[in-house]
């Protein structure tokens, strides 16, 4: 198995995050070990290729006046609201290398982020019926992919202490009638989200039975990616 390549970029904006995975994986089409980007984003709003405009709350000048980004990409499922004090992870990876069928590859992440709450004391599990990371009836953590040409982008996201008003802004995931909630509400005892963004590149790794983890710092993750283009597989 490979190893996994992993940093903690701290926040950066969205459409830059975005960028960098498709340049990443351009190289791990190519044969590069799997790279897991951890980071934050400054508060903006996804909406995949399942995504109903009408999960949108406001308008799009109203988004504007207040800073929210709003953004189509090529994930699976609804509509995703991504904000600070919200780890989020783009494992970028070569599934049929790590001979892992889709639905697989997406439950082992899921299983990354219960073992992760379950080290901090709080219990959560997947569900198949509303894909996601619940607490009872309130999501966590939210997770979509794209899959292309065995390629996997785009990932998770799993809220530590973000402010859960943002979500107001949105219907999460089309699911009107079910809330988000958030590691400070079950706990006080939070990681760091540094410490946070550790945990889960070993977690990674066990989950996945990978050869080992290697952290590398974001000036030599840009530096990495600043040579290559976007394959079209990805697109």
């Amino acid at each position: 198995m490979p190893r996994l390549n992993w940093t903690f970029l701290g926040e950066i904006p969205y459409l830059q995050a975005l960028q960098l995975q498709y340049r990443l994986a351009s190289k791990v089409a190519r044969g590069a070990d799997p790279v897991l980007l951890l980071l934050e984003h400054p508060p903006s709003i996804t909406l995949g290729r399942q995504a109903d405009p009408g999960n949108l709350n406001l308008s799009e000048t109203e988004y504007k006046k207040r800073g929210i980004g709003v953004f189509n990409v090529l994930r699976g499922g609804d509509v995703s609201l991504h904000c600070r004090g919200q780890l989020v992870g783009y494992p970028i990876a070569n599934l049929r290398e790590l001979k892992y069928p889709v639905p697989a590859w997406v439950r082992g992440q899921a299983r990354v982020i219960e073992r992760f709450l379950y080290k901090h004391e709080i219990a959560a599990v997947w569900s198949d019926v509303h894909p996601g990371v619940w607490i009872d009836d309130k999501k966590i953590a939210a997770l979509g992919f794209h899959i292309s040409r065995g390629i996997s982008t785009h990932g998770f996201a799993l809220n530590i202490n973000p402010d859960l008003s943002l979500f107001n802004t949105i219907i999460p995931c089309g699911l009107r009638h079910r809330q988000v909630t958030s590691m400070y509400e079950h706990t006080k005892k939070l990681p760091e989200m540094a410490q946070a963004a550790r945990e889960i590149a070993s977690l990674t790794v066990e989950t996945f039975g990978l050869a080992g983890e290697c952290f590398i710092c974001a000036e030599d993750i840009f530096e990495e990616a600043a040579d290559d283009t976007v394959i079209s597989a990805i697109s």
